[in-house]
This record gives C-alpha cells, structure tokens and sequence, in this order.
C-alpha cells in the first residue's frame, strides 16, 4: 500500500455549469469533509440515546496564495450563481494518482487575506450537492 506525501496534491474546478475543470493555481491546501446527519430518535425511559442515519453531505475547502492569475475558484463562485452548480475534483496525490474525489459543487464563498506582515491569500468554501465519488 503506497503513501504519498501532500505537496503533490491538486484541486480542479470548473468556471461554469458543464465547463472542463481546470487547476486551481498557487494552492497551499484543500480539505473534504463527508458526514452524515443523525436524528436522535431516544424515548422516554431509555437510558442510553438512539440514533438513526440520516443522509450524508460534504463539504471542501481550497486555500493558496493569491496572483493576478487565480481567476478559476472567483469565477466559479460568479457563474454558479446564475448557471448552477460546477464540477470539483481533489487529487490528495496529484492527477497522475488514479485516486481522486469527484461531484458537483456551489462555491458556498470566495475571500481574500491581505495583511502588511504576510502574503496575499485566497480562500474558497464548496458545498457538494449530491454524491461525492471517490474513486
């Protein structure tokens, strides 16, 4: 079983409903989260809770430096506002790693970091609707 180190990672994103993902340049760090929701279904007199599953989710987040050049998670977030969610995909090892997650994404949120004692950054909050593949 191989391990990788994460400095090969990569995240691509689509700037539009149905266009091809690109890289997201100058990144630093991304992060998936999948969870499931739970629903307390505990009765009276129980002593211990109970709980059933509920549906799952995801979430991801993409950090890096900012250039004149990081256009794709901004235009993401600009054009799934008015043309729908856009495609994700997160190669924990880079792309020439056939392990990846994959779904369709609503940039949630875009910021930038700017302080006198630091490097400009960027930021990007993703919400999958729908399945997550991981392949």
């Amino acid at each position: 079983m191989a391990k990788y180190h994460g400095r090969n990672g990569q995240a691509y994103l689509a700037a539009a409903n149905g266009g091809s993902a690109a890289a997201v340049v100058n990144l630093t760090q991304w992060s998936i989260n999948i969870d499931t929701d739970l629903a307390d279904v505990t009765s009276l007199g129980d002593t211990f809770k109970s709980s059933v599953l509920g549906t799952k989710s995801a979430t991801a987040s993409l950090s890096g430096y900012w250039a004149d050049d990081v256009d794709i998670p901004f235009d993401a977030f600009d054009q799934s506002q008015s043309g729908g969610a856009v495609a994700c995909y997160l190669y924990p090892a880079g792309a020439g790693v056939a392990k990846y997650f994959y779904g369709l994404v609503w940039p949630k949120s875009v910021k930038v970091d700017d302080s006198v004692g630091g490097p400009v950054s960027f930021g990007a909050e993703l919400t999958f609707t729908g399945a997550v593949t991981r392949v």
